[in-house]
């Protein structure tokens, strides 16, 4: 557990500061750009990128591939440019022909997002081995904080450019301007990964990479050919990927192909969704990230040395259940106060565009989201991690029956809600995929499965939570309704006062925190 948790603390870190960066200068960018810009960027054509870097990073990252030989599985990797690019081909067409604002968009600025996932998918190899080849008891000069600096670089760069350009090039149309960040943030994130593992094995100052003797270890060998298996995973995994990405952007694909919502109020749901999701995208990004990571080279599909009744396999029921229980706390800290803070935030984040728009509202209805999409990300990696070929494809029909009945209520509770239809619609959906994946969970655990009350707070705990959500309640009610800054302050004040005490009885009262604490103090120590 120790080691795990350590690998988590060098991934927060990582990510923290480039997270932080990225939420002050939105701040600024909602006050400065054109909301009817912020809307199309943000929404449509990041949803065509993502589209395509998830399509290409998802089978690799997630399926069995590691089969044949070390040469098989680096030429399997170096697969992603292809893949990319062919993806960008059809995604294109597809916003090109179906979109309903693609006159608004010059091709220069429509094709700067997939080129830019194909060139970040170019160093998407050594995000894999990263990921895949990382020992958790590392320490310093890790693979896992290779990972995390990558991608907090990634985060950053290309907001910062905006920023710089619009202070450089004030006379700049704001869409070319963000076309351009795009090419600079994914030059930039390839340069790094390519620098650096050059270096890595130049050095050799990462243990994890001791089997590659040269660099060119690391590219890909014709004569050596792929592994047939590892094509077929990562052709189920594709498939499968689809599926779970009409299900996570169910809502953005709503947006994109419909007219249901204006641009100025996609800017409004996009900045909403960005406030809530800093929990998610600072703290439980980083932890499904190395969670998932840590359950696949785990658990041994195909090997009689994992059974239940190994060393190994009282490890991961045992980390299983304190992952849980650690999301499960900070999903219903987040919703405990987001709702009365909600209002303070978006004013703060968005000014009168997201007040006057009910961001407020979207915002406290995205706190229950938080809880749910926490709780799904574990058990979706580990019921993932558990899976065999066949597994997948049983899965995958289980996803696509849930993405057309996502898609339908998504636009459904659009047209009677508004966009607060589509966070209703995520709640809904996630709450399916838990039950489903705590199903195969228990299948695959069978009796030894931890309790899915695991997830839930300890009763003193919960006692503090419903004490901290009656203060910051009445607070709401004496202070925020009241205009003034002194006002604002003090209602933050004691917010921020109830969140320590809350953490501080969690860190001393909860057996599981303490432990957590304890074992790193320890390691530290060490």
């Amino acid at each position: 557990m120790t080691s795990l948790f350590s690998s988590l603390a060098h991934n927060l870190r990582g990510q923290l500061i480039a997270r932080v960066i990225s939420f002050a200068i939105n701040m600024y960018l909602l006050r400065r750009i054109d909301n009817d810009v912020l809307g199309l960027v943000n929404v449509r054509l990041t949803l065509l990128y993502s589209s395509i870097l998830f399509l290409t990073r998802e089978p690799l990252r997630k399926a069995e591939i590691m089969r044949g030989s070390l040469p098989k599985f680096v030429n399997l990797l170096w697969l992603s440019p292809l893949i990319s690019t062919v993806l960008s081909v059809v995604c294109v067409y597809l916003w090109y022909t179906f979109s309903s604002t693609t006159d608004n968009v010059s091709w220069n600025v429509l094709l700067s997002f997939p080129i830019s996932a194909i060139i970040e998918s170019i160093a998407e190899p050594f995000s894999v081995i990263s990921l895949r080849q990382f020992r958790l008891e590392s320490t310093s000069g890790s693979l896992g904080q290779h990972f995390a600096i990558g991608q907090g670089m990634l985060i950053c760069v290309k907001r910062i450019f905006v920023l710089a350009g619009l202070f450089i090039f004030p006379e700049m149309y704001h869409l070319d301007l963000f076309a351009y960040s795009q090419y600079f943030g994914a030059i930039a994130y390839l340069l790094f990964n390519f620098i650096a593992f050059y270096f890595y094995i130049r050095n050799r100052s990462i243990p994890e990479l001791e089997q590659f003797s040269t660099f060119s270890d690391l590219l890909p060998k014709t004569s050596e050919g792929i592994d047939r298996d590892s094509v077929n995973a990562v052709a189920t995994m594709f498939s499968h990927s689809i599926l779970k990405q009409l299900l996570t952007d169910g809502s953005a694909y709503v947006m994109t192909f419909t007219e249901l919502l204006s641009l100025k109020h996609q800017a409004v749901y996009d900045a909403v969704e960005r406030v809530g999701s800093i929990i998610v995208r600072t703290i439980l990004s980083p932890i499904d990230e190395n969670c998932n990571a840590y359950f696949s080279n785990t658990i041994r599909k195909e090997s009689s040395v994992f059974n239940k009744n190994t060393d190994n396999h009282d490890d991961l029921v045992k980390n299983l259940s304190t992952i849980l229980h650690v999301v499960g706390v900070i999903g219903f800290v987040a919703c405990v106060f987001g709702i009365p803070y909600s209002s303070t935030a978006i004013s703060f984040y968005g000014g009168k565009l997201l007040s006057d728009n009910g961001g407020a509202l979207l915002l406290s209805l995205y706190s229950g989201y938080i809880l749910v999409t926490a709780i799904n990300g574990i058990t979706e990696g580990f019921a993932m991690a558990s899976m065999d070929n066949y597994q997948i494809y049983s899965h995958g029909k289980f996803l696509f029956v849930t993405s057309a009945i996502h898609l339908f209520i998504n636009y459904a509770l659009c047209v009677y809600m508004n966009s607060a239809g589509f966070i209703v619609a995520n709640i809904i959906n996630m709450t399916i995929r838990i039950i489903y994946n705590w199903r195969r969970i228990r299948e695959y655990l069978g009796e030894r499965a931890p309790s899915f009350t695991t997830v839930f707070p300890t009763f003193s705990t919960s006692m503090f939570l419903g004490a901290s959500l009656f203060a910051t309640s009445f607070s709401y009610l004496i202070f925020a309704t009241t205009p003034g800054l002194s006002h604002t302050l003090s209602h933050i004040a004691i917010g921020g006062v109830c969140l320590v005490l809350l953490a501080q009885h969690a860190v001393q009262h909860d057996p599981v925190f303490a432990r957590i604490i304890d074992s790193l103090a320890k390691k530290h120590r060490e």
